[in-house]
């Protein structure tokens, strides 16, 4: 049984569209309230018991902040009674109260800041569960590209959001029952008058701050992106500064980072300029609606609704009241005030939101990788076959199970009904590749027909931008053929190892390094295991690496990019390979900063370790370790198999030549 990956569609330039337009409006009220399902996953998730206990800490906390602003009214009453008994007890109640609201706002504090961190880790969870999932990463940074700054937005535009909204959650949860409150206690306190001068105020400030928003929330995105793009040219010169040192031009880049900054700089004053609006009128209105209460108090004393009060009682009313209405008109400024806020927040929002829905699109569409009309889409075929993902990531399984984990069968790749001989790992069938980014890219190759057996190593040359490594993307799935197929043996699928040119190192360990790509399991941590990486280590001539690393188990506080030179980070990998052991091996140019001594030791280990090579070089000496080379000419597809390799110090390579245009002669 095989494996088969069929040909997509040419992949066609997609239409130009316009650039998004960011507001205030139904499209963001409609993700930030998506954003809730991220944010309160489950009824017995923990964030949801904070926002029970946070919703208790405000009521309380308003009940106290009640009992607090009437304080005054019963002090001027007992003052105004001459009654010492009163006065003590109204300050005993009082200082008890002061004491509990001041506990109670701090309690609301912190069980909002926890929320804060609840939030930021679910919703940056759940973006690393699609970012990361299959080649999603590698679509959305090398194909697509029509997201800006991902990782900004998972990281800084996703922490800006939950911060944002943990600044006003509590005005936006509690003002609306306070209004509902304030308002019938001002009603029954001050007539119609009250209640309705504070909204009429509210009202023409909420039109005028919604005028406002809008730029702001444009200028804020815009804002974002500018942070994004300045910060990876910084990461871009710590990535390679020996790069950079070498090229001895640092005043090139001094520039370059200039101008990124004095790109946000400029957005971060232009954003100033148009928040001021906002402000301005968040602190008219606010300072009005201090008068105003005072406006609507002044209606019933002048006209005579308190002449029967004694003058405690009235001292009591006016304070109360006063309280009373300057409450509601402060409830009403705080949703006036968050318009700043939520200008903020809805550009975070925006741009998080974006990155979502082009993250669940590539879920939903996961056959399709590709945008502009490609399709990779594969159906089943046979009852008897087996739909493999090649969004695996490649873990080596127990040799006696030859079954792929449950995460890598999926739908990528179509299983075909056909048996192949055991010994074949690998076959293309009139196989043609082009660069998925246009319709119009040239063809790379053109209808390839090559197998590979086990023991069989392929070695792939050519002149460079000729298709090699697109050969090997096409292998691993990133890249769909224009034409023909890929058939892989399904034996062997779960033993198949890829090495770039470039390896990838994560964070952790020299042990976390050599297992990598799979977790380290506690058979990986025995003395056998220890052993086994040390004499791998000095095959590859890497044993010092040990005492740098302070053991195998030691976090090392330096980057393994700035600290391996190319070589050792090759020669590391191959660490890596030797210890999963596959069957197949995929290489490119994985010597390319290794000695020719050094990479003949590498390759002859692959040999005695019978791993099977698909190898991608420009070194003659390569050939020493291959039985068949594919050339790529580069040229309208041209390509070239030469068998049976024979190497020599005077390269003589007796084979037999297939070009391409003679296979086409053929099959015409």
């Amino acid at each position: 049984m095989t494996v088969r990956r069929t040909a997509a569609a040419a992949p066609g330039n997609a239409a130009a569209t316009p650039p998004p337009s960011y507001n205030f409006n139904w499209l963001f009220l409609k993700r930030f309230a998506r954003l809730h399902g991220l944010m309160y996953p489950r009824i017995w998730s923990v964030n949801f018991g904070l926002l029970i206990v946070f919703l208790a800490a405000c009521g309380l906390e308003q009940y106290l902040a009640y009992r607090t602003g009437i304080m005054s009214g019963q002090f001027f009453k007992a003052l105004g009674d001459k009654s010492w008994d009163d006065f003590v007890v109204i300050s005993i109640i009082n200082i008890l109260i002061v004491i509990a609201i001041s506990i109670t706002m701090s309690a609301r504090t912190l069980v909002t800041n926890s929320l804060i961190v609840c939030w930021r880790k679910g919703i940056c969870e759940y973006f690393h569960s699609l970012y990361l999932s299959g080649y999603n990463h590698y679509r959305l940074n090398v194909i697509d590209c029509d997201i800006d700054n991902p990782d900004q937005r998972i990281t800084a535009d996703v922490s800006s959001l939950v911060d944002a909204y943990g600044s006003m959650i509590n005005k936006l949860v509690v003002t609306p029952f306070t209004i509902a409150y304030y308002t019938w206690d001002a009603f029954n306190r001050a007539g119609w008058i009250g209640p309705t001068g504070m909204f009429a105020l509210f009202l023409v400030s909420t039109v005028l701050n919604k005028m406002l928003m809008r730029p702001v929330i444009t200028t804020t995105v815009l804002k974002e992106r500018k942070e994004g793009e300045f910060r990876f040219k910084h990461l871009q010169v710590r990535s390679n500064a020996e790069s950079l040192a070498f090229h001895g031009a640092p005043f090139i880049e001094q520039k370059k980072i200039d101008e990124k900054l004095h790109d946000v700089c400029k957005t971060q004053q232009n954003l100033y300029y148009k928040s001021f609006g906002i402000d301005v009128s968040v602190k008219v209105f606010a300072y009005l609606g201090a008068i105003a209460s005072y406006l609507v108090i002044a209606v019933p004393i002048f006209t005579g609704s308190y002449d029967n009060m004694s003058g405690s009682e009235l001292s009591q009313a006016i304070s109360e009241n006063a309280f009373v209405c300057i409450y509601l008109i402060s409830q009403l400024s705080n949703l006036a005030e968050i318009t700043g806020t939520v200008a903020s927040m809805a550009g975070s929002t925006h741009r998080v939101c974006e990155l979502r829905e082009k993250l669940e699109l590539y879920e939903e569409d996961k056959d399709n990788i590709y945008k502009g009309g490609g399709e990779h889409r594969l159906k089943d075929e046979s009852a008897n076959s087996v739909i493999l993902d090649v969004n695996d990531d490649t873990r080596p399984l127990d040799q006696n199970n030859h079954t792929p984990p449950e995460s890598i069968v999926d739908n990528l790749l179509k299983k075909s009904e056909t048996v192949t001989d055991p010994g074949v790992l690998l076959e293309f069938e009139e196989f043609s590749l082009s660069a998925p980014q246009g319709q119009y890219t040239t063809t790379l190759i053109h209808k390839l027909n090559l197998t590979v057996n086990i023991d069989r190593n392929l070695l792939i040359m050519g002149p460079s931008s000729s298709g090699k490594s697109s050969l090997l993307r096409a292998i691993r799935g990133l890249w769909p053929p224009l034409s023909g197929q890929i058939n892989i043996n399904r034996k062997y699928v779960d033993r198949t190892f890829f090495l770039p040119q470039r390896p990838f190192f994560t964070n952790g360990t020299l042990r976390e390094q050599v297992f990598y790509p799979r977790l380290i399991e506690g058979d990986d941590r025995t003395s056998d295991a220890e052993k086994n990486i040390l004499h791998l280590l000095s095959i590859a001539g890497l044993s010092g690496l040990v005492d740098r690393c302070c053991g195998l188990d030691n976090v090392p506080t330096w980057n393994w990019y700035d600290v391996l030179s190319p070589g050792e980070a090759q020669r590391l990998a191959f660490v890596r390979l030797f210890c999963h052991n596959p069957i197949l091996a995929i290489l490119d140019e994985a010597t390319s900063a290794i000695s020719q001594d050094v990479e003949k030791i590498l390759y002859q280990e692959c040999l005695n370790r019978k791993i099977t090579l698909i190898s991608v070089g420009h070194r003659d000496s390569l050939k020493e370790f291959h039985q068949q080379m594919l050339t790529l000419v580069g040229s309208d597809g041209e390509w070239r198999l030469q068998n049976d390799i024979v190497y020599s110090s005077r390269q003589n390579i007796q084979d037999a030549v297939y070009s391409s245009r003679q296979n086409m002669e053929d099959v015409n």
